[in-house]
């Protein structure tokens, strides 16, 4: 036995998770390695534990145990191990953990009472009667009294306001509870802060959480000033609410009524002070937001069955039992986000699960909530994915027993259920009813934060009145003294007196990439040139609310056939129209798109083009198109710009100001020569991830690729498949001949005064080498809107060869990638100041990088795998290449550099199978590994962990020599193809004799048929990552292989276009 084997056993004591005896052998209890004294406790996030939880049940599978200082706990995952641990004849709930904790505060009370308290049974005797269907429906009205506090506070906040939805239902939850069980006005909505009971209740909870994962004989050496501090003002708030109720001398026939007169039926005795006390969630309000702003469609169902049901009066009792769609996205919200994500469990008896797993009398049992509810064996290949839908029509009923429980088992279920359910109900029918809700972030994605429960964290909303709802009718106790919130600050920077007296252009974009976007600010930074100005936001925001009074200029994109992430919901919505619902409402509309998805091509653009003309908008100008696969991407949009500028300028009468020209478009004041420079975040949602390690995985002889190790920011996560999002910034070669041009130093500091809308830094001083290095693209090439503020500038010597340029647009320029920095290199004599070189710009954008690693490797680590791009510059001396500039970027960064990032979800096709068991086959290039990767990684954890349950993998690789560019190839995939986690097959362009005479994959695919076939006869799923070439030819292989078997082309393209829909995701980049 080693000596970690005796120290574990002197810690914790035999274990008893694998046993033999005559009559029975028991499968042993997969577990994470441990630590001596410690055990697994350094494994678990100490701000997230659900998250730790969860990759653990993904790692280990159905049930696996962990050591915790002072005792062994099992972890349930499945509902089949669910059903029998549920069962009350072979285990009680038990108390420990936070809820231990927490008896300082509440005591016995009904959910921290321990196993066969005689106080627990008491209360729960006394105060059911007080939560039956009869008393829950006459607290109807002081629901309403509270939500209707709600609605009047978010109508005069207005839809400006960024709304955090998670503080708003904890003051509804709140007040609701207070004044409907102790007829206590809490009066939450009435102040800005929040109420000094719930912030107590919050820390005291976030401290019993930590003191959970403090060793039992140092919790008496640990300060509990704070802890004791919020006990004692939740006490002395409770007591203050008991007191007053005794003095009044009133009889609400209420919960508090019952707490102090009622008498247990069974023994005669009351409940102690102590036992008065009462919590609540607003959780589960807050994650069904989330989810319904994130799923377009089932937000328009909950809306119109809302509309449909209420016909604009408020909601009242007969009202409840006649919304089936938002009782189903209730349950499905619980499903995915159970708001107590474990309960715990005590075997009675020795016992064993499925008679296989041997369970020692009195071990702890956790059974974790949100894995057992994704359990694909109930809830389908789709089980992470939000669908009310699998809760109606008697889908729910049909479920099997235990499959669905949010609010706890049996007798220690928590009693006060049906009141969580009317008020949800009630609030969210008067939310949908009255208010058009968007993302104040549309890049927003879930983050949790968890005390002893779970919420959604850093999540913000925005309330947009909706037009033509009657008012609604208070109660007579809501006061008219609400506090106004405090202004927000604007997210653009733009000149009020700019805008005085002129029209204004509502510019909104669909994005996900950023393309859209930067067109959406190309237009509204030139809208004060062309005499008008500008607004930008996202088409979700104007879901419901275009204006008929001005031009509303759409720029959006599709993403395989579907809308962007902050376009989904203004797409529904549209797509719902019946009538002349626009009628008279101006627009226009450019599409971006990549021709390489010849399927679902524009499909969102000419969808809202034609929609928005069907119902009665007037369409100002042709809908635009730009193709982000060709060579005039730009320039299609440049073209269709400047119509829509003509066009615009005609119907409104609008004249280009005099007043402001390009070249004067930004007011440059040079102050100094300083060294200081600001530090802007420029991207929501982004944090300071720190390099770990960066390295060539490549020969010098080879186009360079590397590996490179982050530590996220945190609290931020990722699951394999995701991208990671890196803002980047120039090389500083490229900010040197910027200067070098204007002849001023790396030291000089600016401030820049906008006449329009910008992304610069405005109105403060600002080192120039941080706006250069970091706001605006350097090396895009020159758009034709670029050349003509050029020749306009010209002298007539330069005007004819800037022409010739321009003539032969696409050979001269974009296919030799000029930039308005190399025709400036080109051209030094160009009289163009840096205030026009600035405006000519775009902005700098964010690159998306598959993340190549799992979480199951390392949560708070990824790892991405880049093609670092450095080629011959077509334009300069051969001592300047061409620099991508992310790419070189990140590869310049070393162990330690500081580097803005977010992690963004692929989309939901291009992800692990949930059932770990289903084949994948993946086809890749180059760097295109990246998310296979990943993929190969995530399965060799589990199949390390010893489960049995891991589906194959097959994966074709192609690059250009096994000695010089097989990424991993004596590394992470030697050691994967040896544990028998993947098969990996070559192809090699240039030494192909070495890959069965393949030299791409798509040969390789035709080569490997049979393999190929016998995974698609497996039902695997099927990926492919790399450039539009990699797709083609994998496409058409994989049609190849279908027609040979049907005998028909047209039979096989069809097959595949079913395989895509199903079991077939696609990631292609330039």
């Amino acid at each position: 036995m080693s000596l970690f084997s005796v120290v574990s056993r002197f810690i914790y004591g035999p274990s008893h998770l694998s046993r033999e005896n005559e009559e029975q052998t028991y499968t042993e209890i997969p577990h994470p390695p441990s630590l001596p004294i410690l055990g697994n406790v350094h494994q678990i996030d100490h701000n997230l534990p659900a998250a730790s939880f969860r990759l653990f049940a993904r790692q280990y599978g159905e049930i696996f145990s962990l050591q915790i200082p002072g005792s062994r706990i099992l972890n349930i995952n499945i509902h089949r191990l669910t059903m029998e641990v549920l069962d009350e004849k072979r285990f009680h709930k038990t108390v420990g953990g936070g809820l231990l904790e927490l008896r300082g505060l509440v005591g016995d009370g009904l959910f921290t009472a321990f196993h066969g308290e005689e106080t627990w049974a008491i209360a729960h005797r006394i105060l059911t009667p007080a939560f039956s269907p009869a008393q829950i429906k006459g607290m109807f009205g002081d629901m309403m009294d509270i939500i209707s506090q709600l609605v009047l506070k978010w109508e005069r906040y207005g839809d400006e306001y960024a709304i955090n939805p998670a503080e708003e239902y904890t003051r509804l939850a709140f007040d609701t509870v207070a004044l409907c069980t102790m007829g206590h006005r809490v009066n939450s909505f009435y102040s800005d802060s929040i109420q000094p009971f719930v912030v107590s209740m919050g820390d005291y909870l976030l401290e019993a959480q930590r003191r959970l994962r403090l060793p039992q004989p140092i919790k008496p050496f640990v300060s509990t000033a704070k802890w004791d501090a919020d006990r004692e003002a939740m006490n002395k708030i409770v007591t203050k609410v008991i007191s007053d109720r005794r003095k009044s001398g009133t009889n609400r026939g209420d919960l508090l009524d019952l707490m102090l007169n009622g008498r247990d039926s069974k023994t005669g005795t009351s409940l102690s002070e102590e036992n008065i006390r009462f919590q609540t969630t607003s959780g589960m309000l807050s994650f069904i937001t989330y989810e319904l702003l994130k799923n377009p469609a089932a937000y328009a169902k909950v809306r119109n069955e809302v509309d449909s049901v209420l016909k604009g009066e408020p909601i009242r009792p007969e009202h409840l039992n006649k919304l089936p769609y938002i009782t189903a996205v209730m349950r499905e919200g619980l499903r995915l986000h159970s708001t107590v994500p474990i309960f715990a469990v005590e075997a009675i008896d020795d016992t064993a699960l499925l008679n296989k797993y041997f369970i020692q009398k009195g071990t702890h049992v956790l059974l974790q909530i949100a894995s057992i509810h994704r359990d694909p064996a109930v809830y389908g290949d789709d089980a992470e994915l939000f669908k009310p839908e699998r809760m109606l029509d008697g889908k729910f009923e049909a479920l099997p027993p235990k499959a669905w429980i949010p609010f706890g088992n049996g007798a220690r279920a928590c009693i006060g259920r049906a009141f969580a359910w009317q008020e949800a109900t009630i609030a969210l029918a008067t939310i949908f009813q009255r208010f058009d809700l968007v993302m104040a972030d549309s890049s927003y994605d879930l983050k949790i934060k968890q005390t002893l429960t779970i919420k959604p964290d850093e999540f913000y909303i925005r309330a947009i009145p909706r037009a033509n709802v009657a008012p609604l009718i208070i109660g007579k106790h809501i006061k008219e003294n609400l506090p106004m919130p405090k202004p927000l600050q604007p997210t653009t920077n733009s000149s009020k007196n700019d805008a005085e007296g002129k029209i204004m252009v509502n510019v909104l974009y669909g994005s996900n990439t950023g393309s859209s976007e930067a067109f959406a600010q190309r237009i509204a930074s030139s809208a004060p040139l062309k005499g008008f100005t500008a607004r930008v936001s996202t088409l979700d925001s104007a879901s419901g609310h275009l204006s008929p009074n001005s031009p509303n200029i759409i720029i959006t994109a599709s993403f395989e056939g579907q809308p962007a992430d902050n376009a989904g919901h203004f797409v529904e919505d549209l797509s719902n129209l019946s009538g002349s619902e626009l009628k008279g409402v101006p627009y226009a509309v450019f599409g971006c798109g990549n021709k390489e998805w010849v399927l679902t091509y524009q499909r969102v653009p000419r969808l809202i083009d034609e929609i928005m003309e069907k119902r009665g908008a007037e369409r100002l100008l042709e809908r635009g198109e730009g193709d982000a696969a060709g060579s005039e991407f730009f320039d299609a949009f440049d073209a269709w710009e400047a119509k829509l500028w003509t066009t615009l300028g005609e119907l409104y009468n609008v004249q280009p100001s005099e007043e402001v020209k390009v070249e004067d478009n930004l007011d440059i004041e040079v102050l100094g020569r300083g060294t200081e420079r600001a530090t802007s975040l420029r991207q929501h949602n982004t944090g300071l991830g720190k390099v770990v390690q960066n390295y060539a995985l490549t020969t010098d002889s080879a186009q360079e690729k590397r590996h490179i190790e982050i530590q996220l920011p945190d609290n931020m996560t990722y699951s394999a498949g995701d991208y990671l999002a890196v803002l980047p910034t120039n090389p500083a070669s490229s900010v040197r001949r910027v200067l070098k041009h204007f002849n001023l130093s790396k030291e000089t500091t600016i401030t820049i005064n906008a006449k329009g809308v910008t992304t610069l830094p405005t109105g403060r001083p600002v080192s120039l080498w941080e706006v250069l290095s970091g706001y605006v693209e350097l090396a895009q090439p020159a758009s034709k809107k670029n050349m003509e503020t050029l020749i306009e500038q010209a002298g007539d010597e330069i005007k004819d060869e800037l022409r010739a340029l321009v003539s032969n647009y696409n050979d001269s320029i974009i296919k030799r990638r000029i930039s308005v920095l190399d025709l400036l290199s080109t051209y030094p004599a160009l009289p163009i100041t840096l205030s026009t070189f600035l405006t000519m710009l775009p902005a700098m954008r964010v690159r998306q990088y598959s993340i190549s690693s799992s979480p199951l490797w390392n949560p708070s680590h990824v790892t991405l795998t880049i093609s670092v791009l450095n080629l011959p510059s077509l334009s300069r001396p051969a001592d300047e290449p061409f620099l991508g500039v992310a790419s070189n970027f990140l590869a310049d960064l070393k162990p330690g550099d500081l580097v803005q990032v977010m992690v963004r979800p692929s989309p939901t096709m291009f992800s692990l199978p949930v059932d770990v068991g289903t084949p994948i086959v993946l086809f890749c290039a180059g760097a295109g590994l990246a998310p296979m990767r990943g993929f190969i990684q995530e399965r060799a954890m589990q199949k390390a962990a010893g489960r049995s349950d891991v589906g194959e993998i097959l994966l074709f690789f192609g690059c250009r020599d096994p000695e010089k560019d097989y990424l991993y190839s004596k590394t992470d995939l030697e050691q994967w193809v040896k544990m028998g986690v993947v098969d990996v097959r070559t192809a090699f362009s240039r030494n192909s004799e070495k890959s069965e005479g393949c030299r791409y994959v798509q040969d390789r695919i035709l080569h490997d048929a049979e393999d190929v076939k016998a995974m698609y006869r497996k039902k695997a799923k099927f990926f492919t990552c790399g450039g539009s070439g990699l797709a083609s030819g994998v496409r058409e292989a994989c049609v190849q292989l279908l027609e040979k078997d049907s005998g028909s082309r047209e039979e096989a393209i069809e097959e595949f276009k079913r395989l895509q829909k199903e079991r077939y995701a696609t990631d292609v980049f330039s």
